[in-house]
């Protein structure tokens, strides 16, 4: 029996990884639509929820989206109903997007039995320490995307 080599490793492990993303982003092409929008809204309906609301121009600066483009993703998720648009009580000028109680029904309903069999299928097959160490080369290929994706947004900006 052969051992792989760590560079072999590897190799399987991105393999791995962008398998699993081309899944993921059919997942979210099959939940944009139930949800009735499309997948950039999607997206950022996403950042919105998990960094528990933004104003639009984070929300630009995040998904890599105009400030216009974020604009009508912003209108078109109040239309739908899955956000809205609140004041800052601390500065009247600025503008916070966030979920609603309807989000949580609606994406609840999509996500909450992925998340539950998630959680029972990864508590079963791996320990804490597997876990953590999972966890440690999500948290690293995240930063590599967006060290990279500053590289190409810079690198677009002199094209």
């Amino acid at each position: 029996m052969s051992r792989e080599t760590k560079n072999e490793v590897i190799g399987r492990l991105i393999a791995a990884y962008r398998a699993s993303s081309s899944q993921e982003s059919a997942f979210d092409a099959l939940a944009a639509a139930a949800l009735g929008i499309g997948l950039t809204d999607l997206r950022c309906l996403d950042l919105i929820q998990s960094r528990g609301g933004l104003t639009a121009g984070e929300l630009a600066t995040a998904s890599g989206l105009t400030t216009g483009a974020v604009t009508a993703v912003a209108d078109r998720l109040e239309r739908a109903g899955l956000a809205r648009r609140v004041r800052d009580d601390a500065d009247r000028r600025k503008v916070n997007l966030e979920v609603t109680e309807r989000h949580y029904e609606q994406t609840g309903a999509i996500w909450g039995p992925l998340m539950r069999d998630w959680q029972q299928t990864l508590a079963g097959r791996f320990s804490a320490a597997e876990l953590a160490t999972i966890t440690e080369f999500l948290e690293t290929v995240t930063a590599l995307a967006e060290r990279h994706g500053e590289r190409v947004r810079e690198e677009g900006a002199g094209a």
